[in-house]
């Protein structure tokens, strides 16, 4: 891609001290999970506790669920100094996790972290993710099963074929070597949660988001972690829907290579500005 000098896009953010501690938002997609959230949010605050030396901000998005996920919210957000957000309609794990992105950036995140709201990924794990785009040496770290030193739950026989085929398109379609292709439990900074916020796949994004993220030079790492089983509940991809999801996937991936983007945007001095070379393209 050439380089090219592009307008300033101004968008102030909130302006913390130099001293301040590295603030991290936790989004956490919540559809009809009332009996796994509040261990959530528990194994969060745990882990807010342990790390003192960061201010984790718990941002709940609770998409359109219809069992008593949103009045447990409302009872339970406070004590666990959590964000909710009520979307008023199902948007689907994409919409939810994009509200999060902008709630994120919009307070000054340093980073923002997915994390699912049926507690398969441990919160003790979010350091393994977290501390390498604290120390700038990648733009988004994906917590992996499948990289030496994973451990834990292990998806069927069905979705690792899948991911491994998803694996080999992002390779040829983006240069991007990620394993663990449909993992959701992933840490973006701030200038890779900004650039989400504005441009984010709506059905299954797990899959998709890494092409836009390639083309803008977003640097991607994964990292070993222990997942666990649901222990409440089902997912929502059966059988049948896996097809119909490799097919899609397959399809709006292929066509992210060549759509129209936003600009990536550089977090600089309390204002963005557009990066040479990331213009629409």
């Amino acid at each position: 891609m050439t380089t090219r000098h592009l307008h300033v896009v101004k968008a102030e953010r909130p302006k913390r001290a130099p001293h301040e501690r590295p603030l991290i938002a936790v989004i956490i997609p919540c559809y009809n999970e009332e009996k796994n959230i509040e261990r959530v949010l528990g194994d969060v605050a745990a882990l807010a506790q342990a790390h003192a030396d960061w201010k984790i901000l718990p941002v709940v998005v609770n998409d359109g669920s219809s069992d008593n996920s949103e009045a447990l919210l409302a009872a339970i957000g406070p004590k666990y100094g959590a964000h909710i957000i009520n979307l008023p309609v199902n948007l689907g794990i994409g919409g939810a996790v994009q509200a999060g992105f902008r709630y994120a950036v919009g307070e000054g995140a340093d980073v923002a972290l997915q994390l699912d709201g049926d507690g398969q990924h441990p919160a003790a794990g979010i350091p393994a993710i977290v501390e390498p785009v604290l120390a700038g040496k990648t733009d988004v770290a994906v917590g992996s099963r499948y990289v030496k030193g994973a451990g834990g739950n292990v998806s069927s026989l069905m979705r690792h074929a899948g991911t491994m085929c998803f694996s080999t398109m992002l390779r040829v379609l983006a240069g991007v070597n990620i394993k663990d292709t449909t993992s959701g439990f992933r840490a973006f900074s701030y200038e890779a949660s900004d650039f989400l916020a504005r441009c984010y796949p709506d059905d299954y994004p797990e899959v998709q988001a890494y092409v836009p993220l390639a083309r803008k030079g977003f640097r991607i790492v994964e990292y070993p972690v222990c997942m666990k089983p649901r222990r409440h509940g089902r997912s929502s991809i059966t059988a049948l829907r896996s097809v119909y999801y490799m097919v899609k996937v397959a399809f709006a991936t292929a066509m992210d290579v060549i759509r129209r983007l936003p600009p990536r945007r550089k977090r600089l001095s309390g204002r963005f500005r557009d990066r040479a070379g990331g213009g629409h393209t």
